[in-house]
């Protein structure tokens, strides 16, 4: 299906179509998540400092909530009402188990959860105890434990994520670095495009988002074509035909900021916004 595009307004975001057409007002402070099969056709929007799922015709389907974790290939997304006081909290109505149409998958008396991974949700019970429960809500680990560690060690620690996400496409054209910079080779390891790029990412959807400079990212095809002529400052994969890209950032050097684990800095106050594959911009700032 087409899904509705995200839509910013100055700062506040809402959805349209592909013609640019408001069908949801912009009354969100951010789009966390846009709509998607993996988040079976909702999206996870942020309004007044809370997070919920609203649905195509802009309908909210959860409460609002300090976190909410993506939906699970089981159909289940952990809703956390309050997480800053959670711990001195009695009230097991504080954390949720939710389906797509905001109704409960099973009843647990739970304070806090942590999500699920590999079938498996670290929960803070009333007792102030940690255990852990399976997608069906059985306890699989006592409610015994003092911290998180203690309940990985127990479980065997699954460190991957439950995300009920699509599985990587095979790539037409693989991604290599030489000298820090990347280029693309075919399936039999013949270089398609010099290891040139500054920035590069993997290809998805046919297309990849590249730099060949820091604040000049655009995508290109697989025959190395650029899909518009306009730069940006960063920018993500093509997802369901829409981009996230940075239209605005204060004039720092990307570099100054390097730390572990980022070789590319973009400050908070950055703006975003989605383009489509012609380049349409889904956005105003007058």
């Amino acid at each position: 299906m087409n899904y509705p595009v995200p839509y910013r307004k100055m700062d506040k975001w809402g959805f349209s179509d592909t013609e640019k057409i408001l069908l949801i007002d912009c009354i969100y402070d951010d789009v966390i998540s846009p709509f998607s099969k993996e988040n079976f056709d909702l999206a996870l929007v942020k309004i007044a400092g809370k997070c919920c799922w609203i649905n195509t015709n802009g309908t909210q389907v959860s409460p609002l909530a300090d976190n909410v974790f993506p939906f699970t290939k089981n159909e289940i997304s952990v809703v956390i009402i309050d997480e800053k006081n959670a711990k001195e909290k009695q009230s097991t109505e504080n954390c949720l188990f939710i389906n797509r149409f905001g109704e409960s998958v099973f009843k647990l008396a739970a304070i806090m959860a942590d999500g699920f991974r590999n079938d498996m949700c670290i929960v803070y019970f009333p007792n102030h105890k940690y255990g852990a429960v399976n997608p069906k809500g059985e306890i699989i680990a006592a409610p015994k434990f003092d911290n998180f560690e203690a309940v990985f060690d127990a479980i065997g620690r699954p460190y991957f994520s439950d995300r009920n996400e699509t599985p990587e496409e095979n790539q037409e054209l693989i991604k290599f670095e030489q000298n820090r910079y990347f280029g693309f080779k075919d399936g039999n390891d013949n270089v398609v495009f010099k290891a040139r790029y500054f920035s590069a990412s993997t290809f998805h959807e046919g297309t990849a988002m590249v730099a060949i400079n820091s604040k000049a990212f655009y995508h290109i095809d697989s025959s190395g074509k650029r899909l518009y002529t306009k730069e940006y400052y960063f920018g993500f994969n093509y997802k369901y035909g829409i981009a996230k890209v940075v239209t605005d950032m204060p004039d720092v050097d990307p570099f100054v900021h390097e730390r572990w684990g980022v070789d590319y800095y973009i400050p908070g106050n950055a703006r975003w916004g989605y383009i489509d594959k012609k380049g349409q911009e889904f956005w105003e700032d007058q």
